[in-house]
């Protein structure tokens, strides 16, 4: 049965992906964003059918009144919410009735999910190895956790993203610029030694019903990586899969996770939402049928993708500097563009022009441009209007 589909937060690539498996499962698609997402609006599936709301964060009434609107001309819509926008929407839905149509866990699990606190005291609870985390509320704490782990403390804001303001090893003028309070709590963690991976899963109902986990190949310092080797990781599933079984969870969920020499999956945080990995399912239409429940689980265990534009304008200065354009070459050659291989070339410039775009007005702001990508829609754990 055709269904109509809304995917939110068309700013991100994956976000395209996800709308073509569902276009490719026979779903009427639609994407959604409160900026303009040139790579999606130049997509096939996106063409003509892309949806503008008010930004989330800064005018929540307003976005509330749209995602309404837009439902009562679709009724039996399903939302997919993809960036953090998930927060706001799920806020939406709870307060105006149509939780049942939004992919996402209600606002109370997305925080636990969401928090650098809260997460991993929840996976202990669950009988999972996640680090023990103490919440930093001052000063003083900051000196007492730097005491007591040394070199192997990580500190990051409870609610953050993209590693970009995580403190691993923090030499002293760091710590000093922590502005950790009761409002604005940092999380301390003793670091876990291991690989570093990353984890995508989807569930409903508490079973999980797709997943991929990958190695983050090429990536910019500690952020956000380019390029995504899948790879069969049991341990790391099971992790999502406890999580999901515990909340009985419908929607996505997302783990940074550190393999140890002893075959562990430890998650260090979660994020509820989608991520680079959902590009290695290359928009197959079993990954919509997996989520909507008409199909078996989807997994991918093989395959290497990466974001060409980034490959080439981060990944060879990178590459350049570290003396490894050998392994670069290579990884080019045995990979494939994930925004071409879903949109075309014209995909591929929207990319480019929104890459610009943000950058531009991040500088403009004097911030960075991973920053000025979420402006509009992040959540920090304040209270919604």
């Amino acid at each position: 049965m055709m269904r109509t589909v809304l995917v939110t937060g068309a700013r991100a690539p994956v976000a395209i992906d996800i709308a073509h498996a569902f276009a490719r499962a026979g779903h009427s698609t639609w994407l959604a964003d409160s900026v303009t997402p040139h790579a999606a609006k130049w997509s096939t599936v996106g063409r003509g059918r892309i949806v503008s709301l008010p930004p989330a964060r800064h005018a929540f009434g307003d976005y509330r009144t749209a995602m309404r609107l837009w439902l009562r001309n679709h009724s039996s819509a399903l939302v997919v919410p993809t960036c953090e926008e998930v927060f706001y929407l799920s806020e939406a839905a709870a307060r105006d009735g149509y939780a049942g149509q939004v992919f996402a866990p209600p606002p109370e699990v997305l925080r636990r999910l969401h928090s650098k606190i809260e997460f991993p005291a929840w996976a202990r609870s669950l009988g999972i190895p996640a680090p023990e985390t103490q919440a930093v509320t001052s000063a003083s704490d900051v000196a007492a956790t730097s005491t007591k782990h040394g070199p192997a403390l990580v500190l990051k804001p409870e609610f953050s993203r993209f590693g970009t303001a995580t403190l691993v090893g923090p030499r002293p003028s760091e710590l000093s610029a922590v502005a950790a309070s009761v409002d604005c709590r940092w999380a301390a963690q003793h670091r876990i030694e291991g690989e570093e991976i990353c984890l995508w899963t989807a569930a409903r109902e508490g079973s999980l019903v797709a997943g991929v986990a990958y190695r983050p190949k090429w990536r910019l310092g500690r952020s956000a990586s380019f390029a995504f080797e899948a790879m069969d990781c049991p341990a790391a599933l099971e992790v999502a899969r406890t999580i999901a079984r515990a909340g009985r969870i419908t929607g996505q969920l997302a783990f940074d996770i550190i393999l140890t020499a002893r075959g562990e999956a430890v998650p260090i945080e979660c994020n509820p939402r989608a991520i680079s990995g959902v590009h290695l399912f290359c928009g197959r239409a079993a990954l919509a049928e997996a989520i909507l429940g008409d199909g078996p689980p989807a997994y991918v265990t093989e395959g290497f993708v990466y974001l060409a534009p980034a490959m080439f304008f981060l990944g060879v200065p990178q590459a350049l500097r570290h003396a490894s354009v050998r392994r670069w070459w290579s990884d080019l050659r045995r990979g494939s563009d994930a925004i071409t291989a879903i949109s075309g070339w014209r995909g591929g410039v929207g990319t480019m022009v929104d890459a610009a775009r943000f950058s531009a007005i991040a500088l403009s702001r004097s911030r960075s441009p991973t920053r000025q990508t979420t402006d509009d829609i992040e959540w920090n754990g304040e209270a919604m209007p």
